[in-house]
């Protein structure tokens, strides 16, 4: 829980700095770059999460890996998470950031589940349904859980919208339970 406070901090920081700098679409592609060679380049994670390898060295080596690639403005902002020890927490830090440039342009994940695949045009309508409904750009992923029977389950943060054949029946079983007490 401390680490995700600490990542929540980092990632709140460089996402106002990069805000007002007018480089958030530019720090979230440094962001996904560095993140994504931390996984493909298990040897540079390594390298970060090593203690007996000081902050130099590992500063030296984020700079050899990322020379050109990134802009200096995410640079420094490694070597500060190199120097206060928190180089480790970057994953976290990164999906903090998504977190903070979703709410700024007003984007939701949601996810829907269903008992059998949804359609292209089902996905669309539902899209376009739960987008009037919230007032936000909708990103939906879908999944597909055989065990609901039927209908749709949504999840969109904390919010779900369970309009399945299961959930329905649940709710039913309640409400039949409540009247015979």
């Amino acid at each position: 829980m401390a680490d995700e406070s600490v990542a929540r901090r980092y990632a709140a920081a460089f996402f106002h700095a990069e805000r007002q700098a007018g480089s958030l679409d530019h720090a979230a592609k440094d962001l996904d770059a560095v993140a994504g060679a931390m996984v493909a380049a298990p040897r540079l994670a390594e390298v970060a999460a090593h203690p007996l390898i000081d902050e130099k060295r590992k500063k030296a080596a984020f700079a050899a890996a990322f020379a050109g690639s990134i802009r200096p403005a995410t640079q420094a902002f490694l070597d500060l998470l190199v120097d206060r020890r928190r180089i480790a927490l970057l994953g976290e830090i990164k999906a903090e950031f998504d977190v903070l440039l979703r709410k700024e342009r007003r984007i939701a994940a949601a996810v829907a589940v269903s008992a059998v695949p949804l359609s292209d045009a089902q996905k669309a309508g539902l899209e376009k349904a739960l987008e009037a409904r919230t007032g936000l750009d909708i990103e939906l992923a879908t999944e597909v859980d055989p065990s609901l029977m039927g209908g749709i389950l949504v999840r969109i943060g904390d919010t779900v919208i369970d309009g399945t054949v299961k959930g329905r029946i649940d709710r039913l079983r309640e409400q039949l339970l409540d009247v015979r007490r």
